[in-house]
């Protein structure tokens, strides 16, 4: 069994639960945390499958926000539920093997006349990475979390659509 099923399962379950008419920021991250030093940031997600960056902030709906307790202003992290990667996007894995380019992207949303979450869709091309060389392997569709399950578990998504490259 690969090491991080469980951790992926605990993202994507976080996210999930977030999903309401209300649409309600938590300050449990899908990231073990953020930081930023030296003018460096880092998600800290050393161990998902690709390398998503700090850049990638507004797209995993990370914010710096605000908040008051007891009258106090304070600052804190917070996790949205609302994921939006969006074309041109380019994420590398961890062993600089495969790399996926967003070619086209639709947001998540709460769709109010069904009551449920849209959960977007992200159209990727797959590239295998040999000797600095790009080669296409294939285009897939499927929903921002299933695109989010790949960057961290580094598997196709569940019931995709891939049209491999002849």
């Amino acid at each position: 069994m690969d090491s991080f099923a469980g951790k992926v399962v605990k993202e994507l379950e976080h996210l999930t639960s977030m999903w309401d008419t209300k649409v309600k920021r938590n300050t449990e991250l899908i990231i073990p945390k953020v930081t930023y030093t030296d003018m460096s940031g880092s998600l800290n997600n050393d161990h998902w499958e690709f390398i998503v960056p700090y850049a990638f902030r507004d797209a995993l709906d990370i914010k710096y926000e605000e908040r008051k307790k007891n009258k106090r202003s304070y600052m804190v992290w917070t996790q949205g539920p609302i994921l939006s990667f969006k074309e041109g996007d380019l994420i590398t894995s961890k062993d600089g093997k495969r790399s996926v380019q967003v070619k086209s992207a639709d947001s998540m949303k709460w769709n109010k006349s069904k009551n449920e979450m849209y959960k977007g869709s992200v159209i990727y091309e797959e590239y295998k990475i040999n000797n600095g060389k790009y080669e296409k392997s294939g285009t897939v569709t499927c929903s921002q979390m299933n695109f989010l399950e790949l960057l961290i578990y580094g598997r196709q998504p569940a019931n995709p659509y891939l049209n491999p490259t002849a």
